[in-house]
């Protein structure tokens, strides 16, 4: 099966840094962010993420470790983030059970000081949720939740970029929303497919198409897509069975991608799948490979999942 769960693709993306990228400024020159309001007792949890500069023609990605606050099991059922204008996307991610765990509250980079990868540290982690924008409010359909054990931390991961001559500021608020178990009529589970490698020529339009066959019945009752600005559109079709062939996804806007809820889930039974086809524009002088800074490019389909 041609599956990638972000454990695995964070191998190449979400390597956490063992160097800082300094965080040294003079805090007078923040300008004012207003905050999210923090949800009820009950309703949720908030995380912030400080402010951390962004230096002249530079992007930074970091990684913080940061503690939930739940002091018992819970359900999310969606979140809201806000952040400072300037960033590429923020990803909350749920430690693997065998990774190392970095200190809470460090933060770290994913950029060298020359604006280069360093890979050198990769602790395994699985997304739970994942903004592309600067406010995102997102829900789960109703009825569905993702389960978070008592005493949670999440490796909070946010990419900005700044092209312009000074120094701007990075910050972020994430309200985690929670639901009652008894309102918790099906656990979900998130994964992330994608093709082992991204090739697009020079000044040529490219269409990669990439099929993921399931290897046990699975119910689908959300999608997403995430992809950068050289792509232009992404599909995905139903691969076998009665469905075989049908269009079940598609977004043209590559900031703010499609969120597709079924109204009754999308079933695959196993040996089925989806095919992803996208549409890239490589209008610059060199070719577009897989990566993380707004140059680059991504392929990804977000499956909300169970079985």
């Amino acid at each position: 099966m041609k599956k990638t769960i972000y454990s695995i693709f964070a191998l190449a993306l979400l390597s956490l840094s063992c160097e800082k990228v300094t965080n040294d400024y003079n805090p007078s020159e923040i300008p004012f962010f207003e905050p999210l309001t923090k949800p009820a007792a009950g309703e949720g949890y908030q995380i912030h993420v400080q402010p951390f500069p962004i230096f002249a023609n530079f992007e930074r990605e970091i990684f913080i470790r940061k503690s939930l606050g739940n002091t018992e099991e819970i359900y999310l059922s969606g979140f809201e983030m806000k952040a400072r204008s300037g960033t590429h996307h923020m990803i909350a991610y749920r430690f693997d059970d065998s990774a190392i765990l970095p200190p809470l509250d460090v933060m770290y980079d994913q950029n060298q000081p020359n604006n280069t990868l360093d890979l050198r540290s990769q602790p395994l982690s699985v997304p739970l949720f994942q903004s592309p924008a600067a406010y995102y409010d997102f829900d789960l359909p109703q009825g569905y939740a993702i389960k978070v054990p008592a005493n949670t931390s999440f490796n909070m991961n946010s990419h900005y970029f700044n092209k312009t001559d000074k120094t701007r500021f990075g910050e972020i608020y994430v309200n985690f929303k929670t639901v009652p178990k008894a309102e918790v009529n099906q656990e979900l589970e998130v994964v992330y497919l994608q093709p082992e490698e991204i090739n697009l020529p020079a000044n040529e339009t490219t269409t990669m198409e990439d099929t993921y066959i399931m290897d046990k019945k699975t119910y689908i009752p959300m999608m997403i897509s995430h992809y950068h600005q050289l792509g232009k559109k992404f599909d995905v079709y139903v691969v076998g069975g009665p469905m075989d062939g049908q269009l079940v996804y598609s977004s043209t806007d590559y900031e703010n991608p499609l969120i597709k809820t079924f109204s009754t889930p999308l079933v695959l039974e196993a040996g089925q799948g989806i095919k992803t086809v996208v549409r890239y524009e490589n209008n610059k002088d060199r070719a577009i490979n897989f990566g993380i800074t707004s140059e680059d490019e991504m392929n990804i389909v977000i499956l909300f999942q169970h079985h």
